[in-house]
């Protein structure tokens, strides 16, 4: 297989987790819609604008995965026909970078889960229970989806070091 195609795969994994991720943010914004027109206490009431927060930022953030990966892999494709190694190595560069943050969102996810469960449990009144369930969806959402793509780019990345050791 040509390396473009390992390429290729990673943005694909991509856009269907983006694609994922849209539609859970629909589902979340129709869910929304009901609290909305027929949630008659205090709390549905309390729920609808942290749940339309959380499904705009989700369908946002699925539809930037899309778009973006959809314009890398042309992209991708041109500068690797242009040079093969010095797309490689930029591809090392790159995946070396963003591996990185994978620790940090499951953390910075994680903490958001957790303020979501202390604030479900320290206010009782609808408003703060309302945004509480909001993170936690929001965090488990990301965790969730996130555990994929780090392990789609971990194999990308275990691609790339064999690629640059065939090439030395």
């Amino acid at each position: 297989m040509d390396f473009i195609q390992h390429t290729i795969n990673w943005c694909s994994g991509e856009i269907f987790e983006g694609k994922l991720l849209a539609l859970w943010g629909l589902a979340i914004l129709i869910v929304t819609f009901f609290f909305w027109k027929t949630g008659t206490t205090p709390f549905a009431k309390a729920i609808v604008i942290p749940l339309l927060v959380v499904g705009l930022l989700t369908v946002a953030s699925g539809a930037s995965l899309v778009i973006n990966n959809n314009k890398r892999i042309v992209t991708f494709q041109k500068e690797y026909q242009a040079d093969k190694t010095a797309f490689i190595k930029s591809e090392k560069k790159r995946t070396d970078y963003f591996i990185k943050w994978y620790p940090w969102t499951m953390i910075i996810m994680g903490v958001i889960m957790l303020g979501g469960v202390v604030l479900m449990n320290v206010k009782g009144t609808p408003l703060p229970r309302a945004i509480a369930l909001a993170m936690m969806l929001f965090s488990f959402s990301i965790l969730f989806l996130d555990h994929f793509s780090e392990e789609r780019a971990d194999v990308y990345h275990r691609e790339i070091v064999k690629a640059l050791q065939t090439i030395k």
